[in-house]
């Protein structure tokens, strides 16, 4: 079971790839339910969604309960997602990052018109943003007089590579949403990355205690079949890591792949 949820909270990563400027930029002036989907090159994605201006919850649960639920705080710059069927939760930082932050952004956005979308009167917008750093989006967005993003069809562009992403509500029904669908609810445990990455060394025959740090000359513990250099021959110091600047979903994302080979 938790094999499955844990595939899912990856797959609702891959789908997650628009910046979160980009969600904040468009944030409603109301509260709301609605049901999305969302498409990109890796597939579709159905989720149930309650908004509010400054939160959002995305539930994509199975009739049995099962599945992942993820709550972005943008009031507190954290992002929670839930595995309701082991009360478990991870907990990810919203801050600005690479990527992330529209300073580092030139946005040009045109109106294109009035038409009718799902039975709402909708604005069409087309939208260009350019980063410092050559990056690019470009699509068209279709929002209410109250800001509610019924459709967006954005195309990102980084060199030759290209990807395309829409999203369209459905079933949207405004009205005031219960707060404690944007809180972790009682009886949740934090789940502990720290945990499942000595699990994954313990699986895959590495013993932590005899791992060299990162930056350090002192050698690894000996064991039966290995030698241990002289202590006055200096090893050869281990060149420091390259910076991780991938985003705590980022990182997650790849721990559950690796442990859960999916």
């Amino acid at each position: 079971m938790l094999r499955c949820l844990c595939t899912l909270i990856v797959l609702a990563g891959v789908f997650g790839a628009i910046p979160v400027w980009a969600t904040q930029l468009s944030r409603p002036q109301v509260e709301y339910s609605a049901d999305s989907v969302m498409q990109n090159e890796e597939g579709t994605m159905e989720q149930h969604v309650y908004v509010t201006p400054a939160r959002e919850r995305r539930e994509m649960l199975t009739g049995s309960g099962d599945g992942a639920v993820q709550i972005f705080r943008y009031d507190s710059k954290v992002m929670w997602q839930l595995m309701p069927s082991e009360k478990m939760y991870m907990e990810h930082s919203m801050g600005k990052t690479k990527g992330n932050d529209p300073s580092q952004w030139d946005f040009e956005e045109t109106v294109m018109g009035e038409e009718v979308l799902n039975g709402m009167k909708v604005t069409k917008y087309k939208t260009i943003a350019t980063s410092t750093d050559g990056k690019k989006y470009g699509g068209f967005s279709w929002r209410t007089k109250e800001g509610i993003s019924i459709k967006t069809d954005l195309l990102y562009k980084e060199g030759n590579e290209k990807k395309r992403m829409m999203t369209e509500l459905k079933n949207v029904k405004i009205g005031r949403q219960d707060p404690k669908l944007f809180e972790v609810p009682e009886g949740f445990t934090k789940f502990d990355m720290a945990g499942m990455m000595g699990a994954a060394m313990g699986r895959d025959g590495m013993d932590p205690s005899t791992m060299r740090r990162p930056g350090t000359n002192r050698p690894p513990t000996s064991r039966p079949g290995m030698t241990t250099p002289p202590e006055d021959v200096p090893a050869n110091p281990e060149p420091e890591p390259p910076a991780d600047d991938r985003s705590d979903m980022q990182k997650a994302g790849g721990m559950l792949k690796k442990l859960f080979g999916q």
